[in-house]
């Protein structure tokens, strides 16, 4: 069970920041969705230096919006389930028809050859 999210850019808004980003999964899939930490984005630099710090800086805050995709043509699709703080939202995965992948095993090679995307719209620190 490991999600790494890594920024690919940034873009400072007026009073908000939005980051893209992938997301690699390796390991086994938990019931119930893999954990995601959006914590891991502070202090990670967008393609021409801006950085993800914003509301990160309060550990309780995690994104107004967010979502993954897939690019590349795989059947795969991957829902986000808000958690309570930044560090505890879950990433829930499908295979083709809609299927959950299955709780406590590895996950599916589909998976992990998918080229996993996320956008998130974070506040600006103030």
């Amino acid at each position: 069970m490991a999600l790494t999210l890594t920024i690919t850019d940034v873009d400072l808004g007026l009073d908000l920041l939005y980051a893209f980003g992938t997301v690699a999964v390796s390991g086994n899939y938990p019931s119930g969705g893999d954990t995601v930490d959006w914590t891991t984005l502070k202090g990670q630099y967008g393609r021409f230096g801006q950085i993800v710090d914003s509301s990160m800086q309060d550990p309780s805050f995690g994104p107004l919006q967010a979502s993954f995709t897939v690019q590349g043509g795989s059947p795969n699709q991957y829902n986000m389930q808000q958690g309570t703080a930044a560090n505890n939202w879950k990433m829930r995965g499908y295979a083709a028809g809609g299927v959950e992948f299955t709780g406590n095993s590895a996950y599916p090679a589909s998976a992990t050859g998918d080229i996993i995307t996320f956008s998130a719209v974070f506040r600006k620190a103030v």
